[in-house]
């Protein structure tokens, strides 16, 4: 895009209040051309509106000093010192507008020369009041504010003028603006009490925002009262104060705050991040996604939204893998003295209240039947222990371990603050909330909880491992690995250890370390499934690892999860009708606001209108958001099998007749592969979620396409025949995504590389590649995006120095909302794929953006998805040989920046052409793929590799070798 196109989208999304999005385009426009005098005083306005007056400063002397015949920029520059209070150097400026011909006072009469008489000056009065009124009683209010500007420049000792300007700053809500006026006001009419009362709440909301900010919230609160008063709908007052709510610990009744100031100013992103944040804290999850989805239709985005969703996708998710099997010591870690029953606790759990403590034979033996793992009846039990003491904290303690063990972990933590509340000090209890409030996202207080914990017992192992988890989850990684590693040193004999460990240095590109570490895990528990399916992740990232070696792993793992199973796979007793209405289940833990969830979600919508078939859903989802209840109204049925066995839903598999059970998800997080692996249904496949073999017998396809799993070396790696599509899934953009703009280079006179692979996928070795190829591109640069949010950046910026490049070269980028990200594209000449883990989803996002990505294939499936989506749209130059040939070919491309920019420019309509962009055509294979599947077990055949042709597919008649198609999503990591 040209410097101007950007200034007119910062302005589209200046004037519409989507702040962060209009500020990332005016610093993008600023980092080419310092000096531009539009972008600076737009800059610099964007501040005032968002009463940062001191930071407006430099950008708005930049702007006077670019184009100083320009009154307007001379206008809000005095302005804005004013409003900083620094008025010598705005009367200063005021004199250096004059000397360039500028009148900042205009023909108002400004004070000088000889001074009216007094009834001359009364005339005067009356006909700027008579004007001023006029114009306010035709909702003029802009001109009535200009001309009591003048009214205060030519009489500034008649109080009128600084009311109106005072009611003016009012009618906006900005009682720091109408301060000033109104205190010049309060004393030129001291009998005037409407002004004397507006002064009250102005110096009230003063008064709250410095004791708010100097953490005294309790009176903060009180004044914000004072000023909602005055003004019930102000919205900074109702979000302040429903913030101060927050704080104290009161969310819910800090929602209808939120509310009233969200009406008054719905385009505020903090107001919606604050109100989320409540109903988070108040539990009200469903309405919090709600809120959500509304904040988003107004276009809202940016880190502060993308945080949240963060915290919400991981509500309630597997806190159950984050804490060890926890023993109850018998002796309570308290005082048995009764305390005063918490506020927390609610009525109808405060009956019996007793002030006799129970009995050191109850404690034994409820903390015993926990132990021997009877944890519901442990549950049972301690809800009636809380029942006849509830001013003691042990059978709270008990309820919400016992709780969280049975994965119901809303209510655990509910408990477990009661508990808290009861005996702040028990190391159980603080190790419990600290699990789940990490899951919940609450890191702070998450983390408060865990350094309680070790300070109270520095030797508490778990204690020390739940807070790695925490800090390698707020991308503090190295002080992570630190604290695992003492964890492991005080308790050597923990599995959970050494893989929490292993995803910490898995996320600092130390793949090998990791893989040692996963395997001391599964060396202290063997039967540690989630351990595996980390490490079996992690080696398919590790170009180490050679494509037989990882294929063997694969199926090592079904020999020790799988195999014990055989004796006991059902037989079926589905009817053989190859013609006949089909049942098709789908397992996943990803039916939420995830990249899975968007591939497949268009490709179900088609499914489920087929009268042919009938979808049924097992969902292994620990949230409920807006693109779970979108999917729940797709599938005809719905399971929510969170917390049922493996056992329970193969029970459920083969009770609802089900003829091919879909997985989602591999080894990636929240599988259920071993409820595949019991063979519930007929037939089984993987589609989608993993970029690889699920190594067990029980599934019977893989769904690919031929350039993914292009030959027998491939399906070599895969003990599931190949069912090949066109494409493998379809992508749809977002709706938000901005448009293609110009080549970058072209104006800024130099080429800029970029990645927005994650973190994880950027090790060494792919650092020391891009550095070759930045050295052989002279003045190139490099846009890193997808950082941690906390700035954090881990060994990259020493990986890149160790290769001569240095820091300036490079610009890191923070995860942001997806149409920020998208935009971020609009720096970018082209993409520079990782390997041997390649990026699919981020290269379709380049793609559709108009930016192609350099890719070198690797030697399994992961490192193909790059060369995939190139091939697709008929990209062959950007697909590289080997590394030399990378390097040849990253400098042919930025050689020749003519061809790039008309390839970006017609990017869109390439890709239109291709299967991977249209669903229907996806869907229609999928169709067909699922009916040969089922043809073949009814005439009582074996698995065997097949291809789909797409008729409607314009590529479809092309050799196999270069026919393109897609392959799975990028992965998350397993959870530790």
């Amino acid at each position: 895009m040209t410097t101007e196109a950007d200034l007119q989208q910062a302005l589209s999304h200046h004037q519409a209040q989507r702040f962060p999005e209009a500020e990332q385009l005016y610093r993008s426009i600023l980092l080419a051309d310092p000096a531009h005098p539009d972008a600076n005083h737009n800059l610099g306005i964007l501040a005032l509106q968002l009463q940062q007056a001191a930071a407006s400063l430099p950008y708005l002397k930049a702007a006077v000093t670019a184009a100083p015949h320009s009154p307007q920029y001379w206008h809000v520059y005095a302005e804005a010192l004013t409003m900083a209070d620094r008025p010598g150097e705005a009367e200063r400026i005021r004199a250096e507008a004059r000397q360039h011909g500028i009148d900042l006072n205009g023909d108002t009469g400004a004070p000088g020369g000889n001074v009216p008489a007094a009834d001359d000056l009364a005339n005067l009065a009356g006909e700027f009041v008579a004007t001023i009124e006029t114009l306010r009683d035709k909702g003029l209010h802009d001109s009535a504010e200009a001309l009591a500007r003048q009214m205060i420049a030519t009489l500034p000792t008649h109080g009128y003028g600084w009311k109106t300007l005072a009611f003016a700053h009012l009618r906006r809500g900005d009682l720091h603006g109408a301060l000033a006026p109104l205190e010049r006001a309060t004393a030129l009419l001291p009998l005037d009490a409407e002004v004397r009362q507006h002064l009250d709440a102005a110096r009230a909301m003063r008064d709250a925002l410095a004791l708010d900010a100097g953490g005294d919230y309790e009176q903060a609160g009180k004044l914000y009262q004072r000023v909602l008063a005055a003004y019930p709908e102000h919205p900074d007052a109702n979000h302040r104060y429903g913030v101060i709510l927050i704080r104290l610990l009161q969310p819910e009744a800090s929602l209808p705050y939120h509310e009233r100031a969200i009406g008054a100013a719905p385009n505020q992103l903090q107001y919606w991040a604050n109100y989320l944040d409540g109903l988070l804290q108040a539990d009200q999850l469903k309405a919090a996604w709600i809120a959500l989805e509304m904040a988003q239709q107004r276009g809202l985005a940016g880190p502060a939204v993308d945080k949240l969703i963060g915290i919400m996708t991981m509500v309630s998710t597997q806190p159950i893998a984050k804490v060890a099997p926890m023993k109850l010591a018998s002796t309570q870690s308290q005082p048995s003295e009764p305390q005063a029953v918490p506020a927390s606790v609610a009525a109808t759990e405060r009956r019996r209240i007793s002030t006799v403590a129970p009995t050191e034979r109850e404690v034994n033996a409820l903390a015993g039947l926990f132990n021997s793992g009877r944890v519901e009846e442990t549950a049972r039990s301690a809800r009636k222990m809380t029942e006849r003491f509830p001013d003691h904290g042990f059978g709270w303690k008990v309820l919400a371990v016992a709780l969280h063990r049975l994965t119901q972990y809303d209510e655990a933590l509910k408990y477990a603050r009661i508990a808290h509340d009861l005996w702040p000090n028990d190391e159980d209890t603080l190790q419990v909330l600290g699990s789940i409030l990490a899951s919940k996202g609450l890191h702070a207080e998450a983390e408060a909880m865990c350094r309680r914990l070790i300070e109270l017992n520095p030797k508490r192992a778990e204690g020390l491992r739940v807070l790695s988890i925490i800090l390698q989850e707020t991308g503090r990684l190295d002080e992570a690995e630190q604290f695992a590693r003492r964890s492991m040193e005080l308790d050597p004999s923990s599995s959970f250890t050494p893989n929490s460990l292993g995803v910490t240095l898995m996320q600092q590109g130390r793949l090998s370390d990791a893989i040692i570490e996963f395997r001391r895990a599964l060396a202290i528990d063997p039967n540690f499934e989630l351990a595996y399916n980390n490490l079996l992740f992690c080696m398919t990232h590790n170009e180490a690892i050679a494509p037989d070696e990882l294929f063997a792993e694969h199926r090592r793992f079904a020999a020790h999860f799988e195999a014990p199973l055989k004796p006991n796979w059902p037989r079926h007793e589905n009817t053989r009708d190859p013609e006949r209405t089909l049942r098709i289940g789908f397992i996943s833990g990803d039916f939420c606001r995830h990249a899975v969830a968007s591939f497949l979600e268009p490709v179900a919508a088609h499914l489920a209108r087929d009268p042919k078939l009938s979808l049924y859903a097992y969902s292994n989802t620990y949230l409920d958001d807006g693109t779970t209840a979108s999917l729940r109204k797709i599938f005809g049925h719905w399971r929510h099998v969170v917390g049922v066995s493996d056992d329970a839903i193969a029970e459920m598999v083969r009770a609802d007749g089900i003829d091919i059970l879909i997985d989602l998800a591999g080894h990636t997080a929240h599988n259920r592969l071993a409820t595949l692996a019991r063979k519930p249904a007929p037939v089984q496949a993987c589609w989608i979620g993993y970029p690889g073999t699920t190594g067990l017998d029980a599934v019977d396809y893989f769904i690919a396409d031929r350039l993914w799993v292009p030959s027998d070396k491939f399906r070599s790696q895969f003990c599931e025949k190949i069912a090949y599509l066109p494409a493998v899934a379809p992508f749809v953009a977002d709706p938000l995504c901005p448009p293609v703009n110009a080549l970058p280079a072209l104006h800024k006179g130099y080429v800029t590389f970029g990645s927005f692979n994650r973190m994880d996928k950027l090790r060494p070795d792919v650092v020391a590649l891009w550095s070759r190829l930045m050295h052989a591109v002279p003045n190139s640069r490099m846009v890193i995006g997808a950082m941690p949010r906390d700035g954090s950046l881990g060994k990259l910026p020493e990986w890149f120095a160790e290769e001569g490049i240095a820091r300036d070269r490079l610009d890191f980028m923070a995860r942001a909302s997806v149409p920020v990200y998208l935009q971020q594209h609009h720096r970018v000449d082209f993409c520079l794929d990782s390997f041997p883990f390649s990026g699919l989803t981020t290269a379709l996002h380049s793609l559709w953006m108009g930016v192609p990505t350099l890719t070198l294939p690797g030697e399994t499936v992961p490192g193909r998805s790059g060369l995939t989506a190139m091939t697709h749209v008929g990209l062959a130059d950007f697909v590289a040989r080997d590394k030399n040939d990378f390097v040849r070919k990253g400098v042919a491309l930025a050689s020749d920046l003519d061809a790039l920019a008309a390839l970006r420019a017609g990017m869109r309509e390439r890709c239109a052409q291709s299967p991977v962009f249209r669903p229907e055509v996806v869907a229609a294979t999928v169709t067909q793929a699922l009916r040969v599947m089922w043809q073949r077990w009814c005439d009582g055949l074996p698995a065997e590799s097949f291809d789909v042709p797409a008729s409607t597919n314009p590529l479809a008649a092309q050799p196999a070798s270069t026919r393109p198609n897609v392959a799975p999503v990028d992965m998350r990591l397993v959870r530790s």
